[in-house]
């Protein structure tokens, strides 16, 4: 019997200390994510429109404007647990582009898409066969104008979920 008491005793004591533990635990908030009410993202490329994540990876911006010779590669990583990508891009030459996304480390193409002269096109990985993310490392997102040189725009967000990227 006392036996019993003393296992009941201990497994009390026991769940008090995780209780206070918990509640006495700093915050769990990860770091460089940004919950959706506090600051969404607008869209540089259509005015009045935001892309309102849940929680998206701020320590990585992915962005830059895409100028010079006929072939431009530019560069970003998605942080591992950040798979869901949405990419707009915006072509400001009057010939069209192709646009080839690869990640770097493993030579995977995920996708090779051609922008119109003065066009832009939205890219989510969600709606092209990667429903389950894509791939934490570095990416290659080169332009290609033929004989033209590339002009152009890129902007993007990774998130945690898929619904970080449906807007």
């Amino acid at each position: 019997m006392k036996k019993r008491s003393a296992f009941f005793a201990t497994l009390s004591l026991a769940m008090a200390i995780t209780a206070i533990t918990a509640f006495a635990s700093p915050s769990t908030t990860q770091k460089n994510v940004t919950p959706e009410s506090i600051n969404p993202i607008s869209n540089p490329f259509v005015e009045g429109q935001f892309i309102s994540p849940f929680v998206i990876d701020t320590s990585n911006p992915i962005g830059g404007t895409v100028t010079g010779g006929a072939v431009v590669p530019k560069t970003f990583t998605i942080n591992v647990g950040y798979g869901h990508i949405k990419l707009l891009m915006k072509n400001y030459s009057s010939s069209s582009v192709t646009v080839n996304l690869t990640h770097k480390n493993s030579g995977w193409v995920y996708f090779s898409e051609v922008i119109s002269g003065n066009g832009s096109i939205a890219w989510k990985n969600f709606e092209h066969g990667y429903e389950q993310g894509m791939r934490g490392g570095d990416y290659t997102l080169q332009w290609s104008g033929g004989s033209s040189n590339v002009n152009g725009e890129f902007f993007g967000k990774t998130g945690s979920s898929i619904s970080d990227d449906t807007n």
